[in-house]
Parts: C-alpha cells; sequence; structure tokens
C-alpha cells in the first residue's frame, strides 16, 4: 500500500499559513469586474507561457499573450490561430498553446463542477483526459490517454517499468482517495499526487504538463483556485535547475518528499502573495499615488500595472515591464514610462540596455 513519507517544516507550515491568509482574502475581496477581468487573463497568460517554456517552447510571452487575447475554440487548429493573430512559431509550439488553454478549461469546468455538485476525488479516467488534450494532433492517437509501454519522453530517477504503471497508479489513487482534509491538508496531498505522477511517468510524453494540470486541479476542486488569479505554475517552473534540484531530493533522501513539499508551497507562497498585494491595492477605489508633498496623482490603468509591479521589486527592466503588459505596443509603454518620471514617481538608473527602473518618491501607495 502506497504511504508517502515527508515532515511538516517550519518551512512549510509558514507557507501554509500564507497561502491560506492569501486565498481568503482573495476570495473575500471586491474587486471591479474589469480589474478582474485583467487579473484573470494575465494570469492565464504566464501560466501557459511557464508551463510552454519549461517544455521547450520557443514563443516568447507577447506570442503567447496574442494567442490568450484570440480565445481560439478545441477545433481552432494551430495555423489558423497563427494567420489570425499575426504569431510567427512553429506550428507544434503554437499547437501545445492551444492545447494548455483547453487543458486549462477543462480543468475549469472539473473543479466547478466538483464545488458545485460535491463529487469526490479525481482518478484515473480525468488523468487520462488531461493527458489527451495535452497532446492533441502532438503525440500520436494511439499514445494519448493511454499507458505506456515504452521508456517515456522524460527520464526521472526511479521511473517505473511499463509493466508496474497500472498497478502503481491503481495504488497511488486509492490512497488519494482515502486521504480527507483532516489527515493531510490539500497542498501537502497535491505535491504528493505531483511528484509521483512524475515519478511513475505512465505516458508516453506530457507528463511533466500532465502532472502539474493534476496538481492544479486538486487545488482549483478543494477550493484553492484563487479566483483564476495566481498562476503558481510560472513559480514552479520559473528556473528548472530549482525544479529538478527539489524532485531529485526524494530519490537522494529515500523517498522522503520533506523537501519537495517545501519548494511547492514555497512556489504558492510567493505567487499567491504578489497576487494578494495587487488584489489589495485594487480593492475599494481606484489605487492612489501621492507625491512627495501629498497630492494625488491621477494615472492610467497601464501606469497603475507598472507602478503596482516595481512597488513589489523595487527596480525594473524595460523587459519585464513589457511582460506585464504584453498586449500594449513599446511606444505607448515608453510614453508611460516618461510621464511617471515626470511625475517623480519612478526615476531611471542608467542609460544604456541595462537601465532599471526605480521607485520615485512616492509618499503612499495604496
Amino acid at each position: 500500500m502506497f504511504s508517502p513519507v515527508f515532515s511538516i517544516t517550519n518551512k512549510t507550515l509558514q507557507s501554509l499559513i500564507d497561502v491560506e491568509i492569501a486565498n481568503r482574502i482573495i476570495a473575500l475581496s471586491q474587486l471591479q469586474p474589469d480589474w478582474e477581468t485583467r487579473l484573470n487573463q494575465e494570469c492565464l497568460v504566464k501560466k501557459v507561457f511557464g508551463m510552454a517554456r519549461f517544455s521547450g517552447c520557443d514563443l516568447n510571452i507577447d506570442s503567447v499573450a496574442k494567442i490568450v487575447k484570440d480565445e481560439p475554440g478545441r477545433d481552432d487548429k494551430a495555423s489558423g490561430v497563427a494567420l489570425r493573430t499575426g504569431v510567427v512559431g512553429k506550428e507544434k509550439d503554437i499547437q501545445l498553446i492551444l492545447n494548455l488553454l483547453n487543458t486549462n478549461r477543462l480543468i475549469e469546468q472539473m473543479a466547478f463542477l466538483a464545488g458545485k455538485f460535491k463529487q469526490g476525488d479525481f482518478g484515473e479516467k480525468e488523468l487520462a483526459q488531461i493527458n489527451v488534450l495535452l497532446g492533441e494532433r502532438l503525440v500520436l492517437p494511439e499514445n494519448a490517454g493511454k499507458y505506456r509501454d515504452k521508456k517515456p519522453d522524460n527520464d526521472y530517477p526511479g521511473t517505473t517499468s511499463a509493466v508496474e504503471i497500472p498497478f502503481q497508479i491503481e495504488d497511488l489513487f486509492s490512497w488519494f482517495e482515502s486521504r480527507t482534509k483532516n489527515e493531510i491538508h490539500v497542498i501537502n496531498k497535491a505535491g504528493v499526487m505531483m511528484y509521483e505522477l512524475l515519478r511513475i511517468s505512465p505516458f508516453t510524453e506530457n507528463n511533466l504538463l500532465c502532472a502539474i494540470s493534476f496538481f492544479r486541479l486538486i487545488l482549483s476542486s478543494e477550493g484553492y483556485g484563487f479566483r483564476k488569479m495566481i498562476s503558481f505554475e510560472e513559480e514552479i517552473l520559473r528556473n528548472k535547475e530549482s525544479f529538478n534540484q527539489a524532485f531529485l531530493s526524494v530519490e537522494r533522501n529515500a523517498g522522503d518528499l520533506t523537501i519537495w513539499i517545501e519548494y511547492l508551497s514555497k512556489c504558492l507562497s510567493v505567487s499567491s502573495g504578489n497576487e494578494l498585494t495587487k488584489v489589495m491595492n485594487l480593492v475599494g477605489d481606484t489605487p492612489i499615488f501621492k507625491s512627495e508633498s501629498g497630492k494625488a496623482i491621477s494615472l492610467t490603468e497601464r501606469q497603475i500595472a507598472i507602478m503596482e509591479d516595481i512597488t513589489l521589486k523595487n527596480e525594473m527592466t524595460i523587459k519585464e515591464i513589457r511582460n506585464i503588459l504584453p498586449m500594449v505596443s513599446d511606444d505607448t509603454i515608453l510614453r508611460d514610462l516618461k510621464d511617471l518620471i515626470e511625475k517623480k514617481l519612478i526615476r531611471k538608473k542608467g542609460k544604456t540596455k541595462g537601465a532599471v527602473y526605480v521607485i520615485g518618491k512616492v509618499r503612499s501607495y495604496r
């Protein structure tokens, strides 16, 4: 019988507390509909871009944003989407973005139904559905959603032999379905599932994307959807080396998942904390920025978005600023930055391509 081993360290406990606080506040916050829509779209762009980049996709975040904004349907093909959006890239890369969007829709639908009708845990059927969508038009039909009979596309230590897959998956889901909220926190439960799905790698391809998608499905169905505003996938997959080291720590520590659980909970804490700051700044009236003398300064939505992130990070490059406004032209961004500099809300350090924008003389910010 499968029985994971891990300890709840102070680091993990603090991260879980931070996530709980962020989740509760975000759920109760009264956001204006247009701001919530914008945060939802930004989250989706970052989520899809992060997963695609980790998988070797060459499309930049601007191209991903164009495809997301286009809102392609399930039957849309990569060539047609490329023609409509003007995105230039490999057909397989564009198709991967479409597959990730379709998978995201499926997860949202399943999570909604689970919450509305109080359905039980998800199982092998839902896992296979996710794998089918991720591999659409990219994986041979006979391989999509079916357990592999050869080595997978990845080669993680301890990967299960093909003959053992059905037995280990059945054992894993038996454990998953038997554990209640009172026995194990849902984030830890989802983390165990993600690790084991990666280790077993039940499918020929897309095991990583499948595992992290199932991770989100578990969280969303258990009340940790964060109103579709948090892209923890981007944070988890931000650094391939850190991700791999956390994963490999389990094998090095004789199956102990403690470091892996710490890593995932910290990623959720960071991503939810960043989004919580944004939400808190948007609750109620439009965020107010004041000059050094205390006079309120009126800003556009784009400028507010820039100020939010600079306030969080203290300094940003022009490339980082472009990433938070993926559907805005460079000329418009530069005009906004010039205006913010003239209002002394930010200042520019350096004159070369390595120049950064830092917070200026802002007396208060909410």
